[in-house]
Order: C-alpha cells, then structure tokens, then sequence
C-alpha cells in the first residue's frame, strides 16, 4: 500500500478543486457546448491522466520533470497551442455555426492535448506521486491505488465545474459571449502554460 495514503487523498482533492488549466477548461467546454461537452472534456483528462500515471510507473515522469529542455518544449508547445485554439475562437465568435459541428468529439481530444501538455501535470505524476511510494513493496499495484484515487476525485470535482458551467450556459444570453469566454480562457490556460516556471 502507498504511504500516507489519506494525506495523498487530501493533496489530490485540493489540487483537483485549484482551480487551473483543467477546471478552466471544462468551464470553457460547459460554457460554450453544455454538459455533454464538459463531460466528454473530463474523460479527455482522464485518458491523459492514465497516460501519465504509466508513464510515471516507468519512471519516465521524473526523468521529464527534471530535464529543463523537456520542461520547457511541453511548456512552451502547450502555450502556443491553447493560445492558437483560443484566439482563433475569439476570431469565430458570432460567426455561423453548422447545426451539428463537423468534430464532435473535439473536447475530449482537447482536453486530452491540454492534459498531455501541461506542465504541472508532469509534475505532478513525476515528482509529486513519488513521494507517497513504498519503495519495499510492488510499484504497480500502488500506481494503480493512486490513479484510482486521482480519477474518483477528480472526475467528481471536474464535473461539478462543468455543471455549473453549463448552467451558465443556459443562464448566460447569446452565443456570442459564450464563445468569447471560451476563447479567452483557452488563452488564460494558455498563459498559465506559458507563466510556469520550474521549481
């Protein structure tokens, strides 16, 4: 069993509830496409997560959080990237929209991106779960009690994000705010990417 499990739990909700890249864009999803969006958005942080949780088990994580020309190419890579996607929604507001978008599955390729190029999360599962493992017991199966305790945390809390955006949604006026917001917080979590700076 992993050490100090409970105080591994009570880092994991508070760090899923900061808000930051992740929440700010399932608000964005919720915001500007409703539930369904924000839900597919969630599972694309999922996916990442699961990504980097064998990633870390590999001991690769560690070797990425402490090499500074990686760190700065996904830093880097990950800020451009949201800042494009969010200026170019900016550009789109209020332009005509099909009436079924020609990539549904969109916010879950996004979020996984988003996930896969934030540099906290590289952190987070290379250098921050290390420290709760038992070096005399079996890697894997405490990797596997931590990934289950950041899905079951985090699904919940990000859903609860994406809810209440997406009652903003309904709350909120015309399409055109809606993609606003959106665009401007793909280029907050842009710069928040690109405001990272190494431990």
């Amino acid at each position: 069993m992993i050490q100090h499990i409970w105080l591994f739990i009570a880092a994991e909700l508070i760090f899923s509830a900061t808000p930051g890249p992740a929440v700010l864009l399932i608000g964005a999803c919720g915001l500007r496409g409703g539930f369904g969006d924000a839900i597919r958005a969630n599972l694309g942080i999922q996916t990442a997560n699961a990504i980097y949780i064998v990633v870390a088990a590999l001991g690769l994580g560690t070797l990425i959080a402490a090499s500074a020309a990686a760190f700065a190419a996904i830093k880097i890579a990950g800020a451009a990237y949201l800042i494009f996607l969010g200026a170019r929604t900016l550009w789109r507001a209020g332009a005509p929209q099909p009436a079924t978008p020609a990539l549904r599955g969109s916010p879950y390729r996004l979020a996984v991106l988003t996930q896969l190029a934030n540099p906290k999360a590289v952190l987070f599962f290379g250098a921050f779960l290390p420290q709760f493992l038992n070096p005399h017991a079996s890697l894997v199966p405490q990797y596997a009690v931590m990934f289950g305790i950041i899905v079951a945390g985090e699904t919940l809390i990000l859903g609860l994000y994406g809810w209440l955006a997406s009652r903003g949604r309904q709350v909120m006026g015309t399409a055109l705010w809606r993609e606003r917001i959106s665009g401007a917080a793909l280029i907050a979590i842009g710069a928040l990417f690109a405001a990272t700076q190494r431990p």
